[in-house]
C-alpha cells in the first residue's frame, strides 16, 4: 500500500513540499533520517548528485521509515494496537506521509478515534487540505477508515 501511495524511485525527486526524496518516500532532509544515512554509510550528496539507490539501500530506508510511521501512529493514537487492521493501515499511511507533527494537527480526527467514531475519522481526513493534496491516496486511505464503520 505504501509503495503504491508513495511510488518507488531510485533517484532523488522533490516531493509536493519541495523536499528531496528518494526510494519509497524517504525524505533526505528529515532530521530523523540523518543519523540513519550516516549509520548506513549512505552518502546523501552522491544521491543528490544523481546516484541511484541500490535495492538494499531502498529496503533499508523503507524499513526505517515504516518503523518511524508505526511509532508516530502509536504516539498519535494510544489505542492504535487495539484498532482494526484497516484503521491501523490508514493511520500508518497518514503518519508515513506526514509525520507526527502534521498528524497531530488532525485534532477532530483524534477526537473521532478517542470515541471510536470511524465515520468522524473518515470525514475529518476527507475534509482536510491533506486529502486535497494527495490525490488518489486520500480516497484509498479514507476508505480504510470507512471499512471500520459498524
Amino acid at each position: 500500500m505504501l509503495s503504491r501511495n508513495e511510488g518507488i524511485r531510485k533517484k532523488v525527486y522533490l516531493d509536493s513540499e519541495g523536499h528531496p526524496t528518494i526510494g519509497i518516500g524517504f525524505n533526505l532532509n528529515a532530521e530523523h533520517n540523518q543519523q540513519f544515512l550516516k549509520d548506513q554509510g549512505i552518502d546523501k550528496q552522491s544521491l543528490l548528485a544523481g546516484r541511484e539507490l541500490t535495492k538494499n539501500e531502498m529496503l533499508g530506508m523503507y524499513n526505517h521509515s515504516l518503523k518511524q510511521a508505526f511509532k508516530d501512529a502509536r504516539k498519535y493514537d494510544p489505542n492504535f494496537d487495539k484498532r482494526s487492521e484497516s484503521v491501523k493501515k490508514g493511520l500508518v499511511d497518514m503518519s508515513f506521509n506526514m509525520g507526527l507533527t502534521k498528524l497531530n494537527t488532525f485534532e477532530k480526527m483524534k477526537e473521532g478515534l478517542d470515541a471510536n467514531d470511524y465515520a468522524k475519522v473518515a470525514r475529518e481526513a476527507q475534509d482536510s487540505d491533506w486529502f486535497k493534496q494527495v490525490k488518489t491516496r486520500g480516497p484509498r486511505t479514507v476508505g480504510l477508515f470507512k471499512e471500520a464503520i459498524k
